[in-house]
């Protein structure tokens, strides 16, 4: 018999699908050499261009990497030992960087090579992730400094927001359509929104005690999707109704990067099993890929406008790819398990997806 905590509601159980993890081949994924040994490639992200950004932290470098050409090059951050974290790319083109040691957000113009960076105004905030706002400012979580910092480009001031829950560790952070930011409070184990024009926070609890989440994106409909890393479940968060659902990771892995595609999927990296995977709402399905050949762990993930999904991976210094594109029901059709209401009876209680209240 299963016994649920208080606040979810078995009434609410719906079982949906289940998938087995896959093994990777070349004609699922392909890997990329990286510029550095020991370099540590961590934030990754895609401008317009196809053009693959990310950040080395033990380098203390931005890199580019051109798809069409498979050549790498490297920048070096003008501040030393800096440890760069996160990558973003703004509607100008223009690459932004936060540094966890250098207290800096680093501005790079890849047309002039030049860059810029800007001293945060808490000292030791240890900024860990930014994120680009709906009017082009830059959003950035302070893990130490216990706040949320925004840096306006054009008059290249800061202004901070004290974060309600005392020692929250805000990590993960992101903008919805609407221009709302999210950010995830690790510590605090709860999910949060800033209103940009009040600066009001709000904050809403995560059912599941101590679930350690980090990343967070926002897809078409303004879900809020994060993992649970203590339970090795990804979640969902509807702003609408105030709930949270939840859906067990078919590996029980970890969740670390996680990225939203143009069809809605989720794409996920589980580091310490070394897989990446991809939840599809429309199906209700997950596929796991197996990279457990490799050296390497999967970190941080991105999809690029041609549904490219890019990720890194620590340890080797690579980058690797899969085409989305493939990864379609009816050319795979061994990557997922469909069933009918039948067998999704008779398996609610051993696979379920919850819907929880906050």
């Amino acid at each position: 018999m299963r016994c649920f905590p208080r606040h979810i509601a078995p009434s609410l159980l719906v079982l949906i699908a289940l998938s087995a993890p896959v093994h990777a081949d070349e004609s699922k994924v392909r890997f990329y050499k990286g510029p550095s040994n020991g370099g540590l490639p961590t934030g990754i992200v895609s401008d317009s261009k196809g053009l693959i950004w990310f950040v080395e932290g033990n380098s203390n470098t931005i890199n580019m990497f051109n798809p069409a050409t498979e050549q790498f090059t490297q920048y070096e951050i003008p501040t030393t030992r800096s440890s760069p974290t996160d990558i973003a790319v703004d509607r100008n083109g223009i690459i932004w960087f936060v540094e966890q040691d250098g207290n800096q957000v680093g501005r790079f113009d890849p047309v002039a090579k030049k860059f810029d960076e800007y001293e945060i105004p808490t000292l030791k905030s240890q900024s860990l992730r930014l994120a680009v706002g709906k009017e082009g400012n830059i959003w950035l979580t302070q893990f130490a400094g216990n706040k949320v910092a925004v840096f306006n480009p054009k008059n290249k001031v800061f202004k901070e927001y004290d974060i309600p829950t005392p020692m929250s560790q805000p990590t993960g952070i992101a903008a919805d359509h609407k221009g709302m930011i999210w950010f995830i409070e690790t510590q605090g184990n709860k999910l949060a929104r800033l209103i940009p024009e009040s600066g009001r926070i709000k904050e809403y609890t995560i059912p599941r005690p101590f679930s350690v989440p980090t990343e967070l994106t926002v897809d078409g409909k303004g879900h809020i999707w994060f993992g649970d890393r203590k339970d090795k479940k990804l979640m969902r968060f509807d702003p609408n109704s105030g709930r949270f659902e939840e859906f067990d990771l078919p590996g029980k892995g970890v969740i670390e990067g996680i990225a939203v595609d143009k069809g809605g999927n989720i794409w996920f990296c589980d580091k310490y099993k070394k897989r990446v995977g991809r939840y599809s709402p429309r199906d209700r399905s997950f596929v796991e890929i197996d990279l457990a050949g490799r050296d390497g762990q999967p970190l941080d993930i991105i999809t690029s406008f041609n549904n490219k999904v890019w990720f890194t991976l620590v340890g080797t210094n690579e980058l690797g790819v899969i085409d989305g594109n493939r990864m379609t029901k009816k050319e795979t059709p061994d990557l997922s398990v469909g069933m009918g209401e039948t067998e999704k009876n008779m398996l609610k209680q051993l696979s379920p997806v919850k819907q929880l209240s906050p």
